[in-house]
């Protein structure tokens, strides 16, 4: 496994647009059959809206990395540099039996509008759940919803929002202060982790997805790119995994000390349930399914909350096309895609690595030693 040479300016863009027709490009040039699955949403430019899928290798390859970007849209931007390096240094070197599939700007309307959720200020990666029982409470997020959406948003009552939580947290504790405000939520669509009351767009698309390219695989490695949480730069390997399962223990052997379980308490994110990496489980039941999700640490969590909750009001109580609405996305450009170089280079080139990794690690398994 080699490290990438590819140009950090040249893999990451400005805006989805950019973003977009870079990777397509890339992806053609690599020999990539696409298939793209069009948004009823444009963008901020009247561009189209879509989840583009790429597919490298034998359409009937037994074993396929595939790798999705833009779950939590904005955090599309380092995905798909993500994606294009994984072009570059990986798409003409596959295995014989390997195939990559390239799922880019999952969350298309996010990642264009520079917000996290969705249209629908839904959470893509708490939607992929079962619908049909009664919705569920969040009791703790209950205790903090009225302290998120005051009345106005100024210095003054952010620093109170900001304050108040921080009281909350010292009081609860930082796990169950962290599941309270971020864990996932279906009672408050104003709020924010909103998981949504029906399977969204993105999701159903991702049922399309896996119909449509993985039902002859035999294993599959998922990694799903985000950034937001830990320290600055570094990129920890969420994995959600049951512990003792056979998956769990597969991850922990490809990707090494990085990698973080969330059902053994040893992650920095919180245990949640409708993440998108896990949907793959179920939807490709005769593989395998290995997953993480590299998360690239960038500000310290304050700032990161306090991007994402003055998104959050502008959106519910403001006005988006306000000097207010565009600080607001200036501050999730900050904490969810930092300009500096270094950090860019340094995601990138761990991007390409954990790849690398899964393909490996794929590559490593006897396949007869799979159940049938």
């Amino acid at each position: 496994m080699t490290s990438p040479d590819i140009d950090p300016t040249l893999a990451y863009s400005g805006s989805y647009k950019e973003a977009r027709q870079r990777f397509l490009s890339a992806a053609a040039s690599a020999g990539a059959t696409l298939k793209s699955y069009v948004h009823e949403s444009t963008g901020p430019q009247g561009e189209e809206l879509a989840i583009d899928a790429a597919w490298i290798g034998p359409r009937d390859a037994p074993r396929v990395l595939v790798i999705l970007s833009g779950t939590h849209g904005i955090e599309g931007y380092q995905g798909s540099a993500a994606q294009l390096g994984a072009l570059h240094q990986h798409a003409r070197h596959l295995p014989g039996d390997c195939a990559m599939l390239l799922v880019h700007g999952v969350n298309p309307y996010g990642f264009a509008w520079k917000r996290r959720v969705n249209e629908d200020n839904i959470d893509v990666n708490r939607n992929y759940r079962d619908f049909s029982p009664p919705l569920q409470v969040n009791e703790a997020y209950e205790q903090v919803h009225a302290m998120i959406l005051p009345r106005d948003w100024t210095a003054a009552t952010a620093d109170g929002v900001m304050r108040a939580l921080d009281s909350y947290i010292n009081e609860v504790g930082p796990r169950a202060g962290a599941a309270a405000i971020s864990g996932g939520q279906q009672a408050h669509p104003d709020g924010i982790f909103f998981a949504g009351r029906s399977l969204c767009w993105s999701n159903q698309t991702i049922n399309q997805l896996a119909h449509d390219w993985l039902q002859k695989a035999r294993v599959i490695a998922v990694i799903d790119h985000h950034t937001g949480l830990g320290p600055n730069g570094h990129t920890e390997l969420v994995c959600r995994h049951p512990a003792g399962s056979q998956a769990l223990d597969l991850a922990r052997k490809w990707f090494g000390q990085d990698l973080t379980s969330q059902a053994l308490g040893e992650s920095a994110t919180v245990n949640l349930g409708g993440d998108v990496r896990g949907a793959f489980i179920g939807l490709c039941s005769k593989a395998l399914v290995v997953s993480v999700a590299p998360e690239v640490g960038t500000l310290g969590r304050m700032q990161v909350r306090q991007a994402l909750l003055a998104d959050n009001w502008v959106h519910q109580r403001g006005d988006p096309n306000s000097a207010m609405g565009a600080a607001a996305r200036d501050a999730m450009l900050a904490a969810f895609f930092p300009v500096d170089t270094p950090w860019r280079t340094k995601a990138l080139k761990r991007a390409v690595e954990v790849h690398g990794l899964a393909l490996q690690g794929m590559c490593a398994l006897d396949l007869g030693d799979l159940p049938d």
